[in-house]
């Protein structure tokens, strides 16, 4: 399958990852460079669209970065990455909203349909298909992807504990859906409702049969037809633009103008509404043809379609949004059954260890990643854990359960449990580290 219809851009800039919570694991490294199972993050999400088939040589793929991370994000897709995506950078100088960021690069979509990716995103190809095709067939304006909750994995190995919860109102949001349709008429985060969620009258009576959903999780993967970015761009003229944000602001509107007769803040541009359309509109008004005000309530009357694709058991999503999502996807991408895998063999006995390191294999457990040139001493012991490139693990060493980053000394005697080691850290003989987040 070749998707030519589409243009993609990764936001991976910052302020794009939206309400993520990964301090302090991502202070000295761009988001899109944290290491999962020992391959940067932005890895994923270059696999995932050549795995799905987008056509890239035409029109490339857009990331957009921020300033200070653009050197190590352009070094890691020139100089390392591989694959057949074709790349366009576009730097940012200053902190935008992402709707700000879609004007800035307006003139770089030139497709009919744009697909924005989140840098937090970790998913495979399997339902890119169906959601494509909902989006053409049914001439959606915007298609949201939406998955149902992860189950909660309890962690092996002793010390495990179960991440907080106090995080996860910031990641909920209230979803209502006509279910037979597929059509998304809400989608509220969680923190912006006070108390009560208030529900437009308007759109009970357009639609009337919708379920209300709280455990249903926004990927912040959207399909968008190029005409909002002419919304974008009228609204940018304005004094006081309204959209800053997709999720908060533009979402939101573009769901609201699936009723008719309802007041808008802005109007939709011509582009909005397909010739088929207008013309069925037309013929169905009761009011005179030669009625003055007969364009008027057929304005009034047109509307768009928004539709969700919902994720069942059709491939593997995660939003890398938190500590316990990105514990998480390294366990779950070194188990070595999902479509990606690390960049080091894999061994019979489901383990990954680059052929480099300097390692025993009966030091490793099921389920654990060696990077290159990395050195264990005698009678160390590696379970269910990522261990870097270039690092020095001295004798007697424990490790369970944690993501050693790259370049991390270990002395001798130490126990590392639960834990995350970010680059260069060092760390002292007789060490005890359990559930705790080291930098340097």
């Amino acid at each position: 399958m070749t998707q030519t219809q589409f243009q993609v851009v990764i936001l991976a800039t910052d302020k794009a990852s939206g309400n993520s919570k990964l301090e302090p694991i991502d202070a000295t490294i761009p988001h899109s460079l944290l290491p999962i199972a020992n391959r940067p993050l932005i890895s994923y999400q270059l696999e995932f669209l050549e795995k799905a088939g987008f056509e890239t040589k035409s029109e490339p793929v857009i990331i957009v970065v921020n300033e200070t991370s653009q050197e190590k994000i352009k070094q890691y897709v020139s100089e390392i990455y591989k694959g057949k995506i074709e790349v366009e950078f576009f730097v940012l100088k200053d902190q935008l909203a992402t709707c700000e960021i879609l004007y800035r690069i307006r003139d770089k979509i030139r497709l009919e349909y744009f697909m924005v990716l989140n840098a937090n995103l970790v998913l495979e190809d399997t339902f890119i298909r169906q959601m494509a095709d909902l989006h053409r067939k049914e001439e959606s304006s915007l298609t949201v992807l939406l998955k149902p909750p992860t189950p909660k994995v309890e962690q092996k190995g002793k010390g495990a504990t179960e991440t907080s919860t106090k995080q996860d109102k910031l990641f909920t949001d209230y979803i209502a859906l006509e279910e037979k349709s597929q059509k998304i008429v809400m989608m509220e985060p969680a923190t912006e409702v006070e108390e009560d969620l208030n529900f437009n009258k308007s759109l009970l009576k357009y639609f009337p049969n919708v379920t209300i959903y709280t455990n249903l999780q926004d990927t912040q993967l959207y399909i968008f037809s190029r005409w909002v970015l002419d919304l974008i761009v009228e609204d940018q003229k304005e004094k006081y633009p309204l959209f800053f944000d997709i999720k908060k602001h533009l979402i939101p509107y573009l769901l609201s103008c699936q009723i008719p007769n309802i007041k808008r803040k802005r109007a939709l541009p011509a582009s909005a509404f397909n010739q088929n359309q207008t013309l069925s509109q037309t013929m169905s008004s009761t009011t005179s043809p030669f009625d003055q005000f007969s364009e008027l309530n057929a304005q009034k009357n047109k509307t768009i379609k928004c539709f969700a694709h919902l994720l069942k058991k059709e491939g593997y999503c995660m939003n890398v949004n938190t500590i316990k999502n990105y514990q998480q996807i390294n366990r779950d991408i070194a188990k070595g059954d999902l479509q990606y895998l690390p960049n080091e063999p894999k061994s019979e006995k489901n383990f990954f260890i680059d052929p480099t390191a300097n390692v025993t294999i009966t030091q490793v457990g099921p389920q654990c990643v060696i990077g290159t040139s990395t050195t264990l001493g005698a009678k160390c012991s590696v379970k269910f854990s990522i261990i870097g490139k270039h690092c020095k693990i001295g004798d007697g060493v424990r490790i369970e359960n944690s993501i050693i980053m790259d370049h991390v000394i270990i002395e001798d005697r130490c126990v590392i449990n639960s834990s995350i080691i970010c680059n260069d850290v060092y760390i002292k003989s007789g060490s005890s580290t359990i559930g705790q987040y080291l930098t340097k």
